[in-house]
């Protein structure tokens, strides 16, 4: 029934927009702020973000004839763009295309450092439009995070599980690798159609393969102890093009839940700073410093006491705001 629904709407809104179908620039005056942010964003979308958009839009109350057109009409530029039978795998386009350019299954990381010392600032939609709703892969307990721990950087974090847990998709994607690979044990890497790609380590058994599509809360594995593991865990990494970043930036460990919707990536020298998108000020967490808090936002320390007008480096409390937008900006970013 709920095909049959859907197939019956998809009808519905192609007769309407019949009469829109030919416009050469069709009219976005009469959308809503949000159907303008997604109509400005539609030609720097992949197939498969257009299709996954289509789907999202029919599943809401506010269908617009106006989106539907131009959806259908930047996946026709992209099918006759692009060859077609470009992988193995059937799929002549994969997710992310535009931020890397290649498909590689064979190995975890295959990404030179060229390829995100180009960037400067990157705006990625989280939103569930684009990524699918966020699914904490495992709801188990946080017990190791981002950064240096003994003599070696820790790339991701650590989920506590059993043998035989499931091990659930963040987002929807496509899985690029998904196999045996020195200390990550069995792992599966998913590339996410905004360019993000998450991993899942140390699993004990995969259950997808390279190519296939999945959708936020799928299952990839069951958790085990593979790999370089002291004791059965989920190792989860965030990364874009191939830089780890801390996924405490992009979600709340604790509420098991994004920050935001939107965030802006900014190179560094050390490779990715997060900045959710409109955020102003940075809530001070147990732990924080001056330095901590400006390497979070892409920001210098000199920075961070100027937003704040601080002589020096203050004492902070938890739950203190901290300035990390410059008051010239207003706010926005």
């Amino acid at each position: 029934m709920l095909l049959l629904r859907k197939i019956i709407s998809w009808l519905a809104v192609f007769v309407l927009s019949a009469n829109v179908l030919h416009a050469e620039v069709p009219d976005t005056s009469r959308l809503n702020p949000q159907q303008r942010r997604i109509a400005s964003s539609i030609e720097q979308m992949s197939e498969p973000e257009l299709i996954l958009l289509l789907d999202s839009l029919f599943d809401t109350d506010g269908k617009d004839t106006i989106l539907f057109v131009m959806i259908n009409r930047q996946l026709d530029t992209l099918r006759n763009s692009y060859p077609k039978n470009q992988f193995n795998d059937g799929f002549a386009f994969f997710p992310g295309q535009r931020f890397y350019g290649s498909w590689n299954t064979k190995m975890l990381f295959p990404y030179p450092d060229s390829l995100y010392k180009a960037d400067t600032l990157i705006e990625l939609d989280l939103s569930p439009a684009v990524s699918g709703p966020f699914v904490y892969p495992f709801n188990g307990t946080f017990t190791s995070g981002y950064g240096w721990r003994d003599s070696a950087f820790h790339r991701g974090i650590d989920i506590d599980l059993n043998r035989g847990d499931t091990v659930r998709a963040a987002f929807t994607g496509m899985v690029r690798f998904a196999g045996k690979q020195g200390g990550y044990g069995n792992v599966v890497i998913v590339r996410h159609y905004n360019g993000l790609e998450t991993v899942y380590a140390h699993l004990w058994k995969i259950k997808v393969k390279p190519g296939d599509i999945v959708t936020s809360g799928q299952l990839l594995g069951l958790g085990g102890n593979t790999g370089h593991s002291t004791g059965t865990h989920l190792h989860f990494e965030m990364r874009f093009r191939g830089v780890a970043i801390n996924p405490a930036y992009i979600i709340s460990i604790q509420e098991r839940k994004l920050h935001c919707e939107k965030i802006a990536l900014v190179r560094t020298k050390q490779g990715y700073a997060v900045r959710p998108h409109n955020v102003v000020y940075h809530i001070v967490q147990r732990g924080d410093n001056v330095t901590k808090i400006a390497q979070q936002y892409g920001r210098t320390v000199k920075d961070i006491r100027t937003f704040n007008g601080w002589d020096g480096n203050p004492r902070l409390k938890q739950g203190q705001q901290v300035r990390v937008v410059p008051p010239t900006e207003n706010g926005t970013r």
